[in-house]
């Protein structure tokens, strides 16, 4: 599991804030449907961020933007306790994935893409 996080502004546009891919050893199943997935969803996140950790669930909204051959891409929008609305897109593998797409090279390539 891999996060890129970005900040909502208030006009709706998203800017980086960090640059950096974060990991977790938390898994999702995404097998499971999707309204199974949400907590566990959460919880990876809380566990990502741990300004997030004792964040009632009820501040997490989870959406699907994308879903691809092998991937589950997820908008994870989260409301602070300043107020403020945050959001971070988080990638889930597919099984088995690893045997298809060489991960680390991926990461190499995301990690070069953030420095600019």
């Amino acid at each position: 599991m891999e996060a890129n996080h970005a900040k909502q502004s208030h006009n709706g546009n998203s800017t980086f804030d960090d640059h950096s891919i974060l990991h977790s050893n938390l898994s999702v199943d995404t097998a499971l449907p999707f309204p199974l997935m949400v907590p566990r969803v959460i919880a990876l996140c809380k566990d990502l961020f741990r300004k997030w950790a004792k964040l009632n669930d009820s501040c997490f909204s989870v959406d699907t933007v994308s879903g691809g051959i092998t991937n589950l891409l997820l908008k994870v929008s989260v409301k602070e306790e300043n107020g403020e609305y945050v959001s971070v897109t988080v990638r889930l593998y597919g099984p088995n994935t690893e045997y298809v797409i060489n991960r680390e090279r991926e990461l190499r390539v995301f990690s070069d893409a953030f420095r600019y």
